[in-house]
């Protein structure tokens, strides 16, 4: 596994009555539970330190990233656990999905983990938990980012930090030009086309082994993290890689909600609704972030009329002669049926016409027959007596 830690937990369910006293228990405490199931259904999935911090289910209000599309690239991925298998894509494009599944089922779930279902069952929440996964396997990251950038994917979450490759460079620059949002974990080579994340512990300390403060543009939560495992229950994962996908599950968010911004304004709302972290570092806070997102927001047109224009076939002129063409013999057509079955005998006057030469030939007809009937008697006379 790249930049992290894992230690296996597995999640135990207990019956009613010890889950019930467990709650209990909290409430004494004053501890919060998250996240509560609609309809006040108890959610027994584990808590999850870093929706809390990152405000995460304040922003759940509006979206939980239905429609956004999350690409991850270099990974593979537990395809049946059941917190990730409902809104995963597997594309073999470039390599099988293999055995070494720890890294990209984590990152997965911490992205966009839906749980078991919606009758808390249990399980990881994600970030954007409504989001689609797009996981693609193999080594050629340049080539798989600009595959998800095709596919549609809105936001790209690299597994490692950025190297020296000036091929994934040119990548980088192609998906932020084509409207993705690039998100890596921090330490690597600088580019302005990619979210630089750090991680933070629940006390607000960098994870072990932390980046040089210089790399990082953004931090989050990044150890002790609950996140699936590679044998269907759970991890508790450290490192820079899962901070980047707490990261990214919160620009699926604002993409989500907010889909006119361009990845650089997204980028921009991330870094500057962040509140301060540790060595003065931005920490990432989901409401200050929609909030900036949503002020850029009204400047933008949801329609972005260039890319429409963009986007739209090009199609040849003769096209649309002809098909106006068509259109016009149609209407001709049509108004001709119309002329001809409006100004047929509209007044009734050759049917009336026709009625009167039916009754006249009528009357001449018995008029023939009455002056034929006498003249056959006057022929006949009367006999002469002998």
């Amino acid at each position: 596994m790249l930049g992290g830690n894992s230690r296996n937990r597995t999640q135990t369910r207990h019956v009613l009555g010890a889950a019930a006293g467990a709650c209990a228990a909290l409430t004494v405490l004053g501890l919060t539970a998250v996240p509560a199931a609609a309809d006040g259904v108890p959610d027994f999935r584990p808590e999850q330190w870093a929706l809390q911090s990152a405000g995460a289910q304040e922003i759940w209000e509006s979206t939980r990233g239905q429609g956004l599309t999350v690409a991850l690239p270099g990974v593979s991925v537990n395809e049946e656990h059941p917190d990730i298998r409902d809104n995963l894509e597997v594309d073999t494009e470039f390599g099988g999905n293999g055995t070494d599944t720890e890294q990209g089922t984590a990152a997965a779930s911490l992205v966009a983990g839906h749980g078991h279902g919606m009758d808390a069952d249990g399980g990881v929440l994600g970030v954007a938990p409504e989001a689609e996964l797009l996981v693609l396997p193999g080594d050629d990251l340049p080539g798989a980012i600009r595959y998800a950038v095709d596919a549609g994917a809105q936001v790209v979450l690299l597994p490692e930090e950025v190297g020296t490759d000036g091929d994934q460079s040119e990548a980088t620059a192609e998906a932020a030009e084509g409207g993705t949002l690039v998100v890596a974990p921090a330490g690597g080579e600088e580019d302005p086309n990619v979210l630089a994340v750090g991680g933070v512990d629940e006390n607000g300390g960098l994870v072990p082994d932390p980046p040089e403060t210089s790399s990082v543009e953004l931090l989050a939560p990044g150890a002790a993290l609950e996140a699936a495992g590679t044998d269907m229950g759970l991890n508790e994962v450290t490192g820079t890689p899962y901070a980047a996908a707490v990261a990214a599950g919160a620009a699926a968010l604002l993409r989500a909600e907010y889909p006119q911004l361009s990845p650089e304004q997204v980028r921009e709302a991330l870094v500057g609704g962040a509140q301060q972290g540790a060595e003065g570092l931005p920490l990432l806070h989901l409401p200050g972030a929609a909030t900036q997102a949503a002020e850029v927001a009204e400047d933008n047109p949801l329609l972005d009329e260039d890319l429409v224009e963009e986007d739209s076939p090009d199609v040849p002129v003769w096209i649309w002669f002809a098909l106006a063409g068509v259109v016009l013999a149609i209407v001709v057509i049509l108004l001709a049926l119309w002329v001809r079955r409006s100004s047929k005998d509209p007044y009734g006057v050759a049917a009336e016409r026709r009625t009167q030469d039916e009754e006249l030939a009528a009357e001449r007809a018995e008029r023939a027959r009455a002056e034929e009937r006498p003249s056959r008697r006057r022929k006949g006379g009367r006999r002469r007596k002998g």
